[in-house]
């Protein structure tokens, strides 16, 4: 008996420790999807952009910094891979941050299959001055855009409040401004090269929000106690 009592604070400090690693690794992960907003505006019209003499952010498209061809392609390529990383590895956070909650499990998968996703733009994408190159990238941006968007709307049904509404209209200003762009194209105009950046602006700003809002929630708050049926809607 007294052997158990010795062991029994040994095992609740294992689990103690076991639990604060596993939280830690949880954050990070989020972190990361902050970390791919930030870079990725950084990479392309901070980077990129300025290697391109001539290259109008207001009027020309963040897809041409990445296209074949563009001067600033060597380096958006690594950087490709490391983007792909980096929101896949949110994705899992996002996927571990909701247990018990499906329709926020739901979009942790989306965010994680975008996030995949991306290796098959860096496999198909434009080449300036090859309209032959235009069909298969348009049809690869759009699978892409509809993971984004079912993956906002999945997050916006599993969220109640601020976060729902705050989802919703992200969603509404990435995709109304995405089809307005889209409209404008191939440009160079206005319209174009502002309304993509608009687009992209609110998605990144999204992931960014959403890794804070799940950072300070335990997953324990986000999961339903054994026993007392579904968890409710997240804050």
């Amino acid at each position: 008996m007294s052997l158990d009592k010795r062991r029994l604070p040994l095992r609740r400090r294992a689990a103690t420790h076991g639990t604060q690693r596993h939280e830690s690794a949880r954050k990070a992960l989020l972190a990361a999807g902050a970390l791919s907003s930030l870079l990725y505006v950084i990479a392309t019209d901070g980077v990129a952009a300025s290697m391109w003499d001539g290259y109008r952010r207001t009027e020309q498209m963040v897809s041409e910094l990445f296209a074949v061809g563009s001067p600033g392609r060597d380096v958006l390529l690594p950087f490709t891979w490391l983007y792909t990383v980096l929101f896949t590895a949110f994705g899992v956070g996002v996927w571990n941050s909701v247990r018990g909650n499906r329709a926020l499990r739901i979009g942790g998968g989306l965010l994680i299959g975008y996030g995949l996703w991306n290796i098959m733009g860096a496999l198909y994408p434009l080449t300036l001055e090859d309209d032959a190159s235009v069909p298969m990238h348009i049809l690869v941006t759009n699978i892409q855009l509809a993971l984004m968007v079912a993956a906002m709307c999945f997050v916006a049904a599993g969220f109640h409040g601020r976060m729902r509404a705050y989802s919703i209209v992200s969603l509404a200003a990435s995709a109304v401004m995405g089809m307005i762009a889209f409209a404008a194209a191939p440009g160079p105009n206005l319209v174009l090269g502002i309304g993509e950046r608009i687009s992209i602006g609110a998605f990144l700003l999204w992931v960014a929000v959403l890794a804070v809002a799940l950072w300070r929630r335990l997953p324990a708050v986000m999961a339903a106690p054994a026993g007392s049926g579904p968890a409710p809607a997240a804050q």
